[in-house]
């Protein structure tokens, strides 16, 4: 039988084991699978009353980081982001320098998928991994470490075997400055320079916006894109502002504040749950088809979100993994997810620096495929958001070699839109997945792998087959190549794995000549 690893599931993708077959759960049943879940409330809960299990483990270890200064940190794979959180800022020592926003996910779960963070110096977590503990097919304790084999193992879907413990680079605590924004949407990330002004929802148009202002928001919006240590921006359908949150950090911990505080927390943790539960009341939903109040519904629900997401005119200091959790308690509301990975192009003044012209498109198409369905059902629920970052040297992730780094753009949903969501999805989608570069090469875009893509289709034929044939051709090759050598030092091969930690779509993917 064939064995796969799950932690909080927060995938879309076909990343699980066979039906019928061997799932090891990270966490317990519950933890795992009940809604509401309270991982984000173990903030205001004392330690002692939390659950671990065997592979919830944190310790720093001896050994040679790259960079002089920062440190070893051996992480048992079920530990979750938030148990991490707390283990680095009640030592305020070290850090991780990037993450998700979400605590409740497992360091295997975020590492199997290569997930990532934000900001243009940063790679994805997968590449922060200087050691892979596993339990191979021969049920054998193995152990990876040598860098250029690391590029393989430590992104590599649990197709190895059972981890059980990663390694990573932290660097020195710092602090986020943070100063969270809502601009409106024109000037947050002003449209593309070929996009007429009729073009433009009447909505979201600027009377008194001059080109003055118009071209020194797009300054403004390129030098926070390449050179903020963290830069993300939402924006909810039907809005007519966008909420910024970009920011930079300091190595002072004076004035340093807790965010979210407690009550915060709970608040986002109560919010998040009402919203999963509006979404699957019956009465309701019929109730707002029946009179076509979707687009009323969804603007209500954007103000709501925008209502609860903050706004400061001081920047506040707080601890870096605070930060980059900013949002808690998003297990608690399903929804439906889209992301695709866009290299960022070079400058014609400066090729050594990054095009934000692409960016900018991308992000206005999505907001004007919104704006087109307002009246077909409102497909699109919940927000548009982007995050540059920067490339990888992981063989499997999307973001490899995007040397001026890469735009993370992706569109959500509730789940109650299910019916609607995929051909909405597959309309932008199509829109990400047809630039061009200067030269008129397809630009190679690729979809997140934890998120929505098995279903979908493009250029009328299903997006996995472009992903194999076209997008990932000569990585998957090489893939198997590092995973192979591993297999001759450690006493397998890839048909070894291929029986025994594989399913379908990775024997389709990976191994069908095998």
């Amino acid at each position: 039988m064939s064995v796969r690893c799950a932690g909080f599931r927060h995938s879309w993708s076909p990343i699980f084991g066979r039906q019928g077959q061997i799932t090891i759960s990270l966490l317990s049943l519950a933890e795992a699978t009940k809604i509401p879940n309270f991982t984000a409330l173990s903030k205001v809960l004392p330690e002692w009353l939390l659950h671990k299990n065997e592979l919830q483990t944190l310790e720093v270890v001896s050994g040679t980081p790259r960079v002089k200064g920062n440190a070893l940190v051996r992480i048992g794979a079920s530990t979750t982001n938030e148990q991490l959180r707390r283990w680095c800022v009640k030592n305020n020592k070290y850090s991780y320098p990037l993450n998700v926003i979400m605590v409740e996910m497992t360091v295997g779960g975020t590492n199997a998928p290569i997930c990532h963070g934000a900001g243009r110096r940063h790679q994805t977590l997968s590449d922060l991994v200087r050691k892979v503990e596993y339990v191979d097919c021969n049920g054998k304790l193995q152990v990876v470490d040598d860098p250029r084999l690391l590029c393989a193992a430590a992104g590599c879907f649990g197709l190895m075997g059972v981890i059980t413990h990663l390694t990573l680079e932290f660097e020195p605590m710092s602090y986020a400055l943070m100063k969270p924004e809502k601009i409106p949407v024109l000037r947050a990330i002003p449209p593309p320079d070929d996009m007429r002004d009729d073009e433009i929802p009447p909505a979201l148009r600027l009377a008194d916006w001059t080109p003055e202002q118009r071209a020194a928001d797009i300054a403004k919006f390129e030098e926070v894109a390449t050179n903020g240590y963290y830069t993300e921006w939402f924006w909810f359908p039907y809005s007519d502002l966008c909420w910024v949150n970009c920011w930079d950090t300091t190595s002072d911990p004076t004035g340093t504040e807790d965010y979210p505080s407690n009550i915060q927390t709970f608040f986002m943790f109560i919010s998040q749950f009402t919203m999963n539960v509006l979404q699957n009341a019956t009465v309701l939903n019929e109730l707002i088809k029946t009179l076509h109040l979707d687009e009323a519904a969804v603007t209500l629900i954007s103000r709501a979100a925008m209502f609860a997401l903050p706004a400061w005119e001081e920047p506040v200091k707080t601890y870096l993994p605070d930060a980059l959790h900013f949002q808690r308690g998003i297990q608690n509301v399903r929804v439906l997810d889209v992301e695709v990975e866009i290299p960022l192009q070079p400058s014609e003044a400066d090729p050594t620096k990054p095009d934000y012209g692409v960016v900018r498109r991308a992000w206005w198409d999505a907001i004007l495929s919104c704006y087109e369905h307002s009246n077909k059902g409102c497909p699109q629920r919940m927000p548009l958001e982007m995050r540059i970052m920067g490339g990888s040297d992981i063989v499997m992730a999307p973001q490899k070699g995007n040397k001026l780094g890469t735009c993370a753009i992706e569109v959500l949903t509730l789940e109650a839109a299910r019916d609607m969501w995929v051909p909405y999805a597959e309309e932008v989608i199509g829109k990400w997945l047809s630039y061009r570069d200067k030269e008129g090469k397809r630009i190679n875009t690729r979809p997140h792998w934890a998120k929505q893509w098995i279903e979908m289709k493009v250029d009328g034929r299903p997006w996995v087959e472009r992903m194999k044939e076209e997008d990932y051709r000569v990585e998957k090759e090489e893939f198997k190549g590092l995973l192979a050598e591993i297999g001759k030092k450690h006493g397998w091969t890839l048909k070894d794995l291929k029986k025994r930690f594989s399913n379908d779509f990775f024997d389709a993917f990976y191994f069908d000549n095998i």
